[in-house]
C-alpha cells in the first residue's frame, strides 16, 4: 500500500500503527526531520526508521537539508523520475523537486521547500537553517516551462498556494508583512496554470480540506483512496476507529460502557494533557469487540496533531 501524512519533525511513532510490509510506502509532506542535525543524530535516526517495514517517499522541507547538498547521498532514477538516497539507507528516498512520478498508477509532481518563520530564533540559538529552503528562480521557472497547461494527477508540496494560505496557524507575534510569501505566490501560479486533481502539503500543522487541497499533519491517509487508514493499538492489535462517538455516549445511564456492543470490559485511554483542551480522553477499548472507539469531540490545541 501506499500511504501519506503531514510533517514528523523526527517523531515517526505513528508508522507504528501501521500494518506494514516491505512493498509499502508512505510519503512525508516535508520536514521529516531526518536530515536537520546533519551529524550522528541524523544516522541514528535513519538507523530507528530502518527498524520499520515501509519505505519513506520525502518530500523537502524547510527543516531539513536538501539531499543533494548532502555528499553521501546519490541520484538515481524511481519511479519514473530522479530521487535521491543513500546506499546505507536505501528505503529513505528523497524526492526531487519539479519532478513528476508514477506513484500508485497517478502522475505525481513533487514541489519542495517553504519559508522558515522561525529562521532569526533558529540562527540566534545556534540552531540548523538552510538558506536553500526554498525553490531557486532557476526550478520555479523550469517546472512552470515542464507543466504548464498540463494534467497532473496529484501536487505535493510542503507550503500550499497563497490564496489557500491558513491564517489560523499564524503565530500571532510574527509580523506576516516581513515573512517572505515568495514560495507561496508561485504556487498560487502552479494552481492556476497547471491542471490536476489533488493537491496535498504539510507545513502548516493543521488538518483540513479547502477545494481540492488537503493539508495533513499527524494522521495517515491511502494515497489511492484518500481515506483515512484506521491504525492499530500497537499493544494488542485492535483496530482503531475513529471519531466513532462522543464522551457523553460513553459516560451516560450511570455508567461507563462500549458505544458498540455496551460491554463494561473496557478501558478508557487518556490522551495527552498537554495538547488537549478540556477532558484528556481520546478513545475508548473495548476488550469484547476488540476495538478502540475515538471520541469525536477532542478538542486539541492549535497546531497539535490528533493522536488517533
Amino acid at each position: 500500500m501506499i500511504f501519506i501524512t503531514g510533517d514528523t519533525h523526527g517523531e515517526f511513532y505513528r508508522l507504528s500503527h501501521l500494518k506494514q510490509t516491505d512493498d509499502d510506502m508512505i510519503i512525508i509532506l516535508g520536514d521529516a526531520g531526518i536530515n536537520y542535525y546533519l551529524n550522528g543524530k541524523d544516522q541514528k535516526l535513519k538507523e530507528f526508521i530502518s527498524l520499520y517495514k515501509i519505505k519513506l517517499f520525502c518530500i523537502q522541507g524547510n527543516h531539513e537539508e536538501r539531499p543533494e547538498n548532502i555528499s553521501t547521498y546519490k541520484e538515481i532514477d524511481m519511479f519514473g523520475g530522479k530521487v535521491y538516497i543513500e546506499e546505507r539507507f536505501p528505503y529513505i528516498i528523497f524526492a526531487k523537486n519539479g519532478e513528476c512520478y508514477e506513484i500508485g498508477n497517478k502522475k505525481v509532481l513533487v514541489i519542495g521547500g517553504a519559508y522558515s518563520v522561525d529562521k532569526d530564533y533558529r540562527l540566534s540559538s545556534g540552531y540548523q537553517w538552510f538558506k536553500d529552503e526554498q525553490l531557486t528562480e532557476k526550478e520555479k521557472e523550469e517546472i512552470l516551462s515542464k507543466y504548464k497547461d498540463k494534467h497532473i494527477d496529484v501536487i505535493l508540496s510542503h507550503t500550499c498556494p497563497l490564496k489557500y494560505e491558513p491564517t489560523e496557524t499564524f503565530i500571532t507575534f510574527i509580523d506576516q508583512s516581513k515573512v517572505d510569501k515568495s514560495m507561496e505566490k508561485f504556487l498560487d501560479i502552479v494552481e492556476e496554470t497547471i491542471d490536476y486533481d489533488k493537491w496535498y502539503c504539510g507545513h502548516y500543522h493543521l488538518e483540513k480540506q479547502v477545494d481540492k487541497i488537503e493539508f495533513m499533519f499527524g494522521r495517515i491517509k491511502d494515497f489511492q483512496t484518500g481515506e483515512f487508514v484506521p491504525k492499530y493499538d500497537y499493544l494488542n492489535g485492535y483496530e482503531i476507529v475513529r471519531d466513532f462517538c462522543t464522551v457523553e455516549e460513553v459516560f451516560k445511564d450511570n455508567g461507563v460502557f462500549c458505544p458498540k456492543c455496551k460491554s463494561q470490559d473496557i478501558v478508557i485511554q487518556k490522551g495527552d494533557g498537554e495538547i488537549i483542551e478540556g477532558f484528556d480522553v481520546i478513545a475508548v477499548v473495548c476488550n469484547k469487540c476488540k476495538k478502540v472507539y475515538g471520541f469525536s469531540d477532542v478538542f486539541y490545541k492549535p497546531h497539535c496533531p490528533r493522536e488517533l
